[in-house]
Formats: C-alpha cells, sequence, structure tokens
C-alpha cells in the first residue's frame, strides 16, 4: 500500500504543475485550471500524509539497531 502511495504523491504534484504552464501557454481556461488544482492539492495530502507519517513501533527498531 505505501508504495503506491509513494507513487502516486509525485505525480500529484506533477498534476498541481503541470496545469498552470498550461494554462501560461495559452491551453487551457483558468477555470480548468483552478478545479484541477483543487482535486489534485486534495490527492496529494490524501496520499503524501501516511507516506510520512513513521509507525511508532518501526522508529523504536531503528533507534536499537543504530545504538
Amino acid at each position: 500500500m505505501r508504495s503506491i502511495l509513494k507513487i502516486v504523491s509525485p505525480l500529484m504534484l506533477i498534476a498541481l504543475i503541470a496545469p498552470s504552464i498550461l494554462f501560461l501557454a495559452g491551453r487551457m481556461e483558468l477555470d480548468q485550471v483552478k478545479w484541477i488544482m483543487l482535486i489534485a492539492t486534495i490527492a496529494w495530502f490524501a496520499t503524501a500524509t501516511p507516506v510520512m507519517w513513521k509507525d511508532n513501533g518501526q522508529t523504536q527498531q531503528d533507534d536499537t539497531a543504530t545504538t
């Protein structure tokens, strides 16, 4: 599950950047850009948040392995 989120999260960042570039190039309307970026922002927060969290058990194991 985490590996899928690690792939989807950067794709959502690309989805945040692409509409603004297309808008500047004159390929998209502003309303379309706003909706796409809103959806991509929500999706990025939903996918990036679990990836950044660490399990308490995992951090304790990592701490004991290094000492």
